[in-house]
């Protein structure tokens, strides 16, 4: 029997670089979109009811195969509001973190991004924002953990035999930038709202080769997205969401729409729950639960595979979590009036 592996740095770089395409397709790439804002688009920061916003997103995909996937993600965004902008008119600011690792070699990458986006009220009902992202990261790949066929004595798998092979660079840093806009509709003190927009990431194509070659670059990647609410009663939403992607030859579209009870509406006693239900094209059915108590949500997703990879998969896409937290500052009244001490 004999054991058949790459045997030089560029036949098993080939093999771990065959993945990135396919990696970064899916890089950051949650089911639940409409709650990863800072990923979907960088004019989403600030569109939102309250003043500070935390949010951490986890996913784990293929567990069942050897290259599986996680992702992690924790964003925070703020409003900014001056007179300078004029009334109405405020930006949205903040941080992203992001951690995605996938398959035997680790091959990830991490980023850290800032997000700055100019909102701006056209009318009552309609906001328009203009993001922009800048980001640093690094790429990464551990070869240490692959095995080889110089590891194969004849007899055994020996991991402590030499390998002979030798990686002169197993990190590599990237800049990349990103921009996007948002339409954001509101209707007027009803839970009502939709936000559409579309996003280009990668602007610059930064150059992800371990060794510098020049055409190994991150392709751009386009995504645009549409989320809503509608208050159909007093105590019932219905949420329709959609997104698609397109990176070279890889593109994703994702739709989904749940249905929102409000248990309690009460300011400062906010209850509500949510039954939804998701459908990545050619890919997934993904149910999902949402529950929000005050100024907490959480949220809870799992994927359905019936696309043939499901062989691999057993059907068992993966599940995903996120948390949020939004913190809404006490306005001071319009007017103040001294009462007299006698």
């Amino acid at each position: 029997w004999e054991m058949n592996f790459p045997t030089t740095n560029w036949l098993v770089l080939l093999c771990l670089l065959a993945l990135w395409p396919s990696a970064h397709a899916q890089d950051i790439h949650f089911s639940q979109f409409n709650n990863a804002p800072a990923n979907l688009s960088p004019a989403l920061p600030g569109v939102f009811e309250g003043d500070l916003r935390f949010i951490a997103n986890y996913r784990s995909q293929w567990n069942t195969v050897p290259v599986s996937y996680r992702t992690i993600a924790a964003a925070m965004d703020a409003k900014l509001a001056h007179k300078l902008l004029g009334d109405g008119n405020y930006l949205g600011y903040g941080l992203l973190f992001n951690n995605d690792v996938a398959g035997d070699a680790d091959l990830g990458m991490s980023k850290l991004a800032g997000n700055l986006a100019y909102i701006r009220q056209m009318s009552d009902a309609l906001f328009v924002s203009v993001g922009l992202q800048v980001s640093l990261g690094q790429r990464s790949v551990s070869p240490q953990q692959l095995t080889y066929e110089e590891q194969w004595n004849g007899d055994i798998f020996d991991p402590n035999q030499p390998n002979n092979e030798a990686f002169s660079n197993t990190s590599k840093g990237i800049a990349s930038f990103a921009t996007g806009l948002n339409l954001h509709f509101k209707m007027g003190d009803s839970r009502t709202r939709m936000d559409v927009g579309g996003s280009l990431f990668h602007l610059n194509q930064p150059n992800t080769s371990f060794f510098g070659e020049p055409s190994l670059e991150l392709p751009r990647k386009f995504t645009s997205h549409f989320l809503s609410t509608f208050e159909l009663q007093p105590k019932l939403d219905l949420r329709a969401n959609a997104q698609f992607s397109k990176q070279l030859s890889y593109k994703e579209a994702v739709v989904g729409t749940a249905l929102r009870y409000h248990l309690s509406t009460e300011e400062g006693k906010e209850l509500n729950a949510q039954l939804g239900l998701s459908y990545r094209f050619e890919d997934a059915w993904i149910p999902t639960v949402e529950l929000q108590y005050r100024n907490w949500t959480a949220g809870f997703s799992y994927d359905q595979n019936f696309s043939p990879f499901k062989v691999a998969t057993n059907q068992r896409g993966g599940p995903e979590f996120f948390l949020q937290y939004i913190l809404k500052k006490v306005a001071p009244p319009k007017e103040f009036k001294a009462c007299p001490v006698f």
